[in-house]
């Protein structure tokens, strides 16, 4: 949910801040990207790009909990103080540090989540905890909705006010704030643990979780499973310092058989987040292009409107937003919220990967239906099944590469921001 708020967060105030700040259509491009790059597409993008396998080093070397903890943190302090900031290179340069935050949970926490779960049920728990992410999508413009609706503004100073589209970050900010402080109470991950040779304390995090029973709780000891023996071994001298640790930690993800598996992944998480992150951050941009412009947008397709975008800066006038924009923006949420749970409850019974096919080819069908409708509102429709599922093969991934037992995760998440990057300048 965390991630989702920062990223659909920036798509609906980056319309309303542009008048403020003084941003082109170029400019608005570079900075919702630039979350995915401090994660994985331009700066909140290149954020999360760049910091992923960061990120996922950390996570497989010192602990997935810690680093949930600290991350979450980090992103509410960066994503709070974006509200300070005064113009394009100050906004860019918070986006991108909340973005190499944020990446953190974007893909650790699959992995901290699954290392609680059993084999039989780890796909689907995943699964269900994904839907929080569409409730973030449906409470973020809910709540812009309510923010946005009031005009008031205080002056600081005579080249900065505070306005409604500033307490956004802060608001939007709120739930990873919750959830760090949240995550000092929780355990670490029992897999890491025993990978780390601290077997007592991760038999004590079982004795905690697990199922009381008449006896008490059963197993006595605990042992790594052979590959995870040896990849102890290799990864266990440290003597050559961060660099050569990291090296270590990402030999194995590239030999046979994991680096089949690992290309596979890399091209599948381009093309979901090319269309999930790319096109959802335009989303909310582009429907308040359509339905500002009704008349004149009759019986065009979308690709004449995202050609208009393309080729023409959009006017001031878009810093009063029609309600539309926000409500098919928590409509999109709604039907993810609805597939997801779906999706979660069938997930046990059906392969993973015939999921995805069935998703992508479900999901392209519609962007090419788009190239035919031009009906407004066939349109929005479309575009949010679209993306809606698009993003749920992300998750069905991430699943899929966990019951494979690929448990080093630095790589989960970074090779799919490249995909989002290339759509920020939509």
């Amino acid at each position: 949910m965390t991630v989702l708020n920062e990223t659909v967060g920036m798509s609906i105030i980056l319309p309303v801040a542009q008048c403020d700040l003084r941003l082109t259509a170029w400019e608005k491009g570079i900075i919702g990207g630039s979350i995915y790059l401090g994660a994985g597409a331009e700066m909140f993008t290149s954020g999360m790009m760049f910091s992923s396998y960061f990120w996922g080093y950390l996570a497989d070397t010192r602990g997935r909990q810690l680093v949930l903890k600290y991350a979450l943190f980090a992103t509410s302090f960066f994503g709070a103080i974006s509200c300070l900031a005064t113009g394009f290179v100050s906004l860019l340069v918070l986006r991108f540090l909340t973005g190499f935050c944020v990446a953190a949970q974007a893909s650790t926490v699959y992995a901290y989540l699954g290392e609680f779960t059993t084999p039989s049920r780890r796909s689907q728990m995943l699964s269900f905890a994904s839907v929080w992410g569409s409730v973030g999508i449906v409470y973020i413009p809910l709540v812009s909705w309510w923010i946005l609706s009031y005009d008031w503004a205080f002056v600081i100073t005579d080249s900065f006010e505070f306005k409604p589209w500033r307490l956004l970050f802060i608001i939007n900010t709120l739930p990873a704030l919750l959830n760090g402080i949240a995550f000092c109470f929780c355990p670490e991950s029992p897999k890491f643990l025993v990978s780390q040779g601290r077997n007592e304390e991760a038999l004590e995090v079982l004795k905690m979780v697990g199922t009381d029973t008449a006896d008490g709780y059963e197993v006595q000891k605990l042992r790594l499973d052979p590959e995870d023996a040896i990849a102890r071994e290799q990864n266990g001298d440290k003597s050559g310092g961060l660099l050569k640790s990291m090296i270590q930690q990402t030999i194995p993800i590239v030999k046979l058989p994991y680096l089949v598996y690992f290309i596979i992944c890399c091209v599948h998480n381009i093309g979901a987040f090319a269309i999930y992150g790319g096109l959802g951050l335009w989303f909310p941009d582009i429907m308040n292009h359509i339905f500002l412009n009704t008349s004149s947008m009759e019986g065009t397709t979308i690709c004449t409107i995202l050609q208009q975008n393309g080729s023409q800066a959009i006017g001031m006038e878009l810093c009063d937003d029609e309600m539309e924009t926000f409500l098919y923006a928590a409509i999109s949420g709604v039907i993810s919220i609805v597939q997801g749970l779906v999706l979660s409850i069938i997930v046990g019974k059906i392969n993973p990967k015939i999921m995805i096919i069935f998703n992508f080819t479900f999901a392209g069908s519609c962007g090419v239906a788009l190239q035919y409708i031009s009906n407004p509102y066939a349109e929005t429709v479309l575009f949010c099944l679209e993306i809606v599922f698009t993003g749920y093969c992300v998750v069905l991934c991430h699943g899929y590469c966990f019951d494979e037992r690929v448990w080093t995760i630095k790589w989960i998440s970074s090779d799919g921001c490249d995909g989002t990057f290339n759509d920020c300048e939509l």
